[in-house]
């Protein structure tokens, strides 16, 4: 639709004059104005009852919006260890178990929506599924992402998925206006960080957690692998409040304990605000999540061969973090961050502030992306901008070895 307008259109004074686009009429322009267009001049009026209201703080949030619906959240599935796969894949897996749980009436309960990403973002068996629930919006990220937004308050479950790029940076103000409104929004983006890989530096979303840590009420969720991710989607789809779920776009071995076990088998539930304790240690603590964090398990590995037991921490929940955990590792040693993200706005700077907050010392070296990656396997990658897991366990080995030698 093309509309040619004129601002101001029927008020003389004001007619095509760009200067009112951002100026308020004085009192008397404004009474010139309603005589103009016929209406009664009750501003003074209004103003007086104003005036005479108590000082209030009025939320945006408690208007136009109806509950959201009462979902069936189906079981969740537990990945084997001989199953690789993506994160991507968990969660079309849990949409379309969601999609048969909820859409088989004549109003679907649970909504999808992307960019012309839909195999991409695994939405394609939720579309199968339930066809009438999925929304194909093409290449109109800034439309897409206030759209669904608005959804959410109309008592649907609504997920929105694209790349980490347009669902962040290219679309922040929306996403601002979305946190304003108070929506139950399900942000779900894929491709984030230097994982992308071949996709090269525009693709790689190093900034996802700077940008969502201004909004209010986004939570912020990473899963360390498909399992834990199944479990994350699942949560996010019971809860009525606004959620960002990052996920890389490779492939990951699905996490295990120390003895063998699956990590997160079926007895675990996630829980927002608790990291988890993925080898345990006497000699300092690595702290990572995504991606990054089964590097930082390979150097974990290393470091175990030279004497050197860190403990390791997946730090999957990154907006509540686990506060409590990171006090309790800053007591056993100094703390090396691995992120797959810009180095001064991610996981390293949320774990500084808690520290100094919490007025606990210990030596913080902080280890991650400190500048634009390029096009290449993520491996390569990761080993140029010293994130591989040789670098990672070198890092460390010096930072606990000047730390043991100030401590004797």
């Amino acid at each position: 639709i093309l509309a040619k307008t004129v601002m101001g259109k029927g008020i003389p004074f004001i007619e095509g004059d760009a200067k009112y686009h951002g100026k308020a009429l004085s009192l008397e322009q404004a009474e010139e104005a309603m005589k103009i267009l016929g209406r009664p001049f009750r501003i003074p009026e209004l103003i007086q009852k104003r005036q005479k209201l108590p000082l209030k703080v009025y939320s945006h949030r408690d208007h136009t919006s109806l509950p959201p619906p009462k979902i069936h959240i189906p079981p969740p599935v537990v990945y084997s260890k001989d199953q690789l796969t993506d994160c991507r894949s968990a969660y079309g897996r849990v949409l379309k178990d969601l999609a048969e749980a909820n859409n088989q009436g004549e109003v679907p309960k649970v909504l999808g929506l992307t960019c012309d990403l839909e195999s991409s973002v695994k939405m394609t068996d939720f579309r199968r599924v339930s066809p009438q629930a999925f929304f194909e919006c093409g290449i109109q990220e800034h439309h897409t992402a206030v759209m669904p937004g608005r959804l959410s308050k109309e008592g649907f479950v609504v997920f929105f998925s694209t790349f980490g790029v347009f669902g962040g940076s290219e679309v922040y103000n929306q996403q601002r206006l979305n946190d304003f409104n108070g929506t139950r929004l399900k942000v779900v983006v894929t491709h984030c960080g230097l994982d992308v890989g071949e996709d090269g530096p525009t693709h790689q979303c190093i900034d996802f957690i700077g940008l969502f840590s201004h909004f209010f009420s986004f939570s912020l969720f990473f899963p360390a692998d498909p399992n834990q991710c199944d479990r994350i989607i699942r949560y996010v789809a019971s809860q009525p409040g606004n959620f960002l779920v990052a996920m890389g776009r490779s492939k990951l071995p699905v996490l295990t304990k120390e003895q063998g076990g699956i990590f997160f088998d079926e007895s675990y539930q996630f829980v927002p605000g608790r990291g988890d304790i993925l080898r345990e240690g006497k000699d300092g603590t690595i702290i990572a999540f995504g991606p990054a964090l089964h590097n930082a398990l390979k150097a974990w590995e290393k470091l175990l061969e030279k004497g050197i037991r860190p403990r390791l921490v997946n730090m999957a929940s990154l907006k509540p973090v686990d506060r409590e955990l990171i006090i309790d590792s800053a007591k056993q040693g100094p703390i090396l961050t691995v992120e797959d993200h810009h180095v001064e706005t991610g996981l390293g700077s949320i774990v500084a502030k808690v520290l100094l907050e919490e007025g606990v010392h210990s030596p913080l070296v902080r280890l991650g992306v400190s500048r634009y990656g390029f096009s290449g396997k993520p491996k390569e990658v990761y080993q140029l901008l010293g994130l591989d897991p040789t670098s990672i366990a070198k890092t460390f080995q010096k930072l606990w070895e000047n730390y043991s030698a100030k401590v004797k």
